[in-house]
């Protein structure tokens, strides 16, 4: 056996940690940053073989060879002969280059870590804390006044102006999340190794190398220097958000309302996620204290699913909570992957003239095919046993799959959002145009309380010239009634017209106020104050009668109809009170004078009367309807979501393209 080279001895450092309340040992190669889980009997071995080897102090030299066993010094010697042999491997073997998962190295951090170590210890202290919660107050502050109205750049997430706007500024905000995990690095005293681009299906993100703080920094420490990026996401979309408020009306308004976004779906979907192996799980390993979480838990789902698959001829079935754990961890890991590609494909697989599939597509493959890929080991051939085995579980999948689509039978269901019917029996507008004598603000009335009340000085002065207008035109009629038929049946004829625009105006002069019918609850749509001119058919808020049947009513889908002409089978309303079902004859829809001539698809709405509580009850109060169809066997579910699918495509499609003609 060869002698380890005292230089090899130097680059590891051999450091006691703990996870899940048990001691463990850790050894680190200096050289390259890799960390290695040792035995106890090994890292002590290798202790006294540096000690031995490297130690200046003869005494201490001496002690150490004295206290070397020797099965303790050739698992010790087999380990370090190890790192030697990767090390020759790496130096020889050329890596290939993966354009989808690949770290690309830049600059060594480490030096210029002793320059922000102020910083550091300026901003990564408690009152930063302080900080933040200031932020996120005046942030509550400022959303509620303007009603959350920053809200709705989240509509317009996958618009091709918010994904050009994260595609540039990402990379940006990547680089300050970068500098807070260094800040908080170099604050606990841990170096960061290098600094670089990480390639993510050939989108370019920077990363920095803070593994030392597994071998050189404590259990908080740890979570520390993790949790900075998502503290740092954090301050950046408070601060989007409170600029946003104080910006109106340009790109820079609009920049700012994508980086609040940017930085809240970022946070919450992605790095502070302790399913996805980003920042958010290496805080859930140090909490729980668990190493190499991910990778037990992938290993465990792989051999339950050979297990299954081989019926329990290969494999391992999982044993003990700790095996369950793990297996759970991996199924919700690989769940929330799949939801995140069916939430981002549906949303994006039919716009962009076929852009958007190009991307799924894509997104798939990165997420999926190529992580499959590079973790599959290389295996020996199959015995002709495994290979019949193999086959016979994929055709019984085939044909058990088959079978379900052909034989098994689903009710159609769909979920419709509602509230209280604004758009219809509740809906309070202005009868006539002008000015309010009073503002109108939401609360409860009583039977006979005015609602509304403007004046209109026009109405005056046309009432007094048609008032003048029609005795003239009577006394015509009068003089002429017995002289001239001709001339009378003129006159006649103007004093009817006369009569039918007093009318009208009378009309109009009367819906200057409206009062009331019945006790119930008024909420504005908009501030109206006193003054204010107000335009006929205005709507000003909704009126909730405290009697009667509630009536809710939805936006119910066009594809739907069919299903719904052709009967209901049930029907649930779920809101705070829980839930009820009802009877299927108290839904309609209707279709809503709205046509979308971009898409060329029709609006139409769900109504239903809820008995059990009234208007003035629900007020504000949001529920979801649960209709529930004719059931059908699974084929054709997945056909009514294929031709679904593709009439959204085909209206996208025209919306795209109506875009792009107009040069939007």
């Amino acid at each position: 056996m060869d002698l380890v080279r005292p230089a090899v001895l130097k680059q590891i450092s051999v450091r006691l940690s703990s996870e899940g309340g048990r001691a463990l040992y850790l050894a680190q190669d200096r050289s390259n940053g890799k960390i290695y889980t040792l035995p106890s009997r090994v890292a002590y071995a290798v202790h006294r073989m540096k000690a031995a080897a490297t130690s200046k102090n003869p005494l201490t030299r001496q002690a150490a060879r004295s206290a070397m066993d020797e099965d303790g010094t050739k698992e010790a010697y087999g380990f370090l002969h190890l790192i030697q042999s990767m090390r020759g491997a790496e130096t020889l073997q050329k890596k290939p280059f993966n354009p989808v998962f690949a770290s690309i190295p830049l600059m060594d951090v480490g030096p210029w870590q002793p320059k922000f170590r102020r910083l550091s210890h300026i901003l990564v202290s408690a009152w930063l804390l302080g900080v933040v919660a200031m932020l996120a107050l005046l942030s509550v502050i400022l959303g509620v006044r303007n009603d959350w109205a920053i809200m709705g750049a989240f509509d317009n997430v996958f618009s091709l102006e918010a994904l050009l706007t994260f595609g540039l500024i990402a990379p940006f905000l990547k680089v300050i999340h970068e500098f807070g995990h260094v800040l908080a690095a170099t604050r606990f005293g841990v170096r960061v190794r290098k600094g670089g681009v990480f390639l993510i299906g050939m989108y370019p993100m920077p990363f920095v190398d803070c593994t030392d703080a597994d071998v050189s920094a404590g259990r908080m420490q740890r979570i520390g220097i993790s949790g900075a990026g998502i503290v740092t996401d954090v301050i950046i979309g408070l601060v989007a958000f409170i600029a946003w408020h104080f910006t109106e009306g340009s790109y820079f308004h609009t920049l700012l309302g994508n980086i609040f976004v940017f930085s809240t779906l970022n946070s919450i979907v992605f790095n502070a996620n302790p399913l996805i192996k980003l920042d958010g799980y290496y805080v859930l390993i140090d909490v729980i204290g668990k190493r190499n979480l991910y990778t037990r838990a992938s290993a465990v789902m792989k051999d339950t699913r050979i297990w299954i698959a081989s019926f329990g001829q290969d494999g391992v079935r999982p044993k003990g909570w700790r095996h369950w754990g793990l297996l759970t961890y991996a199924i919700l890991a690989l769940i929330y992957r799949i939801n995140i590609l069916w939430v981002i494909g549906s949303a994006l697989l039919p716009r962009y003239l076929g852009g958007g599939a190009v991307l799924t597509i894509w997104g798939a493959i990165v997420m999926f095919l190529i992580p499959a890929m590079r973790e599959k080991p290389a295996q020996a051939s199959p015995t002709r046993q495994q290979l019949r085995r193999r086959w016979f579980w994929r055709v019984g999948l085939v044909g058990g799959a088959v079978c379900a689509l052909m034989f098994v039978s689903m009710p159609f269901r769909i979920v419709v959002p509602v509230t209280s019917d604004g758009t219809g029996a509740y809906q309070v507008t202005i009868r006539s145009p002008g000015f309010a004598d009073r503002a109108v603000v939401s609360g409860e009335l009583q039977a006979g309380e005015i609602l509304t009340s403007v004046n209109n000085p026009i109405f005056d002065e046309q009432r007094d010239l048609l008032t003048l207008q029609l005795e003239g035109a009577v006394l015509v009629y009068d003089t002429v009634q017995g002289e001239d038929p001709a001339k009378a049946l003129a006159a006649q004829k103007q004093v009817e017209s006369l009569l039918a625009q007093r009318a009208i105006l009378d009309e109009q002069i009367a819906g200057l106020q409206q009062a009331v019918s019945e006790s119930g609850t008024f909420l504005q749509d908009r501030e109206i104050k006193t003054g204010s001119w107000l335009e006929a058919g205005q709507q000003v808020g909704l009126f909730l009668p405290s009697a009667g049947a509630a009536r809710l009513s939805g936006a119910f889908p066009e594809r739907y109809v069919t299903l719904f002409r052709g009967g209901i089978e049930g029907l649930t309303l779920r809101n705070r009170s829980g839930y009820f079902d009802l009877d299927p004859s108290v839904a309609t829809i209707r279709e809503i004078l709205q046509f979308d001539q971009q898409s060329g698809s029709r609006s139409w709405q769900l109504n239903v009367a809820f008995e059990a509580q009234s208007a003035a009850d629900l007020a504000g109060v949001p529920g979801d309807v649960r209709v529930r169809f004719a059931s059908a066997p699974l084929w054709q579910h997945v056909q009514f979501a294929a031709r679904g699918l593709l009439a959204k495509y085909r209206e996208a499609q025209l919306v795209d393209r109506s875009g792009f003609l107009d040069g939007e």
